[in-house]
């Protein structure tokens, strides 16, 4: 009597292997690029109030004046030790900083290379710290609020 021994797997099974794989991938992924852009709110706000403490620290040692703020003034022992001159903002672009040219009682942040679902979010989360409502140039991606 001869045994027919079949191995591996037949196409069924492969199909609705790949079906449970792709589905479970469908989940998974959106999960984690939402996390990932939470994250970059979350440490952009972060540096965002670290850059506001170390500006308003500048101007009090400058006779309550923003004139000659600059992101790489504060980098020169007013922000934390991973800001450098050549930081970069979570999304890869730069920070900048400068006196704000309608009122000079206040001064301007900027973020670049902010992608625009990232702006809004980040705008509704600066929303509560600023006077002037955030805003966003979608043609070079640059988030900007205004702080005092």
């Amino acid at each position: 009597m001869k045994k027919n021994h079949t191995r591996g797997f037949t196409i069924i099974e492969l199909i609705i292997a790949l079906v449970i794989i792709s589905v479970i991938l469908l989940v998974i992924v959106p999960a984690g690029q939402k996390a990932t852009d939470n994250s970059r709110i979350a440490n952009a706000v972060a540096s965002i109030k670290a850059i506001q403490t170390a500006a308003v620290g500048w101007a009090n040692d400058n006779g309550g004046q923003y004139t000659g703020l600059t992101f790489t003034n504060l980098t020169n022992g007013y922000l934390p030790a991973q800001f450098t001159s050549t930081a970069t903002n979570p999304w890869n672009g730069n920070y900048s900083v400068n006196v704000n040219t309608d009122d000079p009682s206040k001064f301007d942040i900027a973020l670049t290379n902010v992608p625009s679902a990232s702006a809004t979010k980040l705008t509704t989360a600066m929303t509560k710290l600023t006077e002037i409502a955030p805003t966003y140039t979608a043609s070079s991606q640059t988030w900007s609020t205004t702080l005092q």
